[in-house]
């Protein structure tokens, strides 16, 4: 797996996908029958209040280490994919 930031993509361990929440991929508005993914969707996400919390846990996650990979590059660090953002 692969996590996609604003500097850069970065492989995610196999011990830190393992707890990732499964989430299905939010719809890219080019893609064909975006309307019909769309409407999918926000159907699995108000199916089940999990879902809901895992979505925004997921959400979180990837905000928190889009941060902390900015960070590095500024510092000239390496990045290395973590759990922190998931509590």
């Amino acid at each position: 797996m692969i996590l996609s930031t604003s500097s850069g993509d970065f492989p995610i361990p196999p011990e830190v996908a393992t707890q990732l929440p499964k989430v299905p991929a939010v719809p890219d508005p080019t893609m064909p029958q975006y309307n019909e993914a769309k409407r999918a969707f926000a159907e699995w996400l108000d199916s089940a209040p999990e879902h809901t919390i895992d979505f925004e846990r997921l959400r979180r996650w990837h905000l928190v280490q889009n941060e902390l990979a900015a960070a590095a590059h500024a510092e000239g660090r390496t990045f290395v994919v973590t759990e922190d953002g998931l509590d």
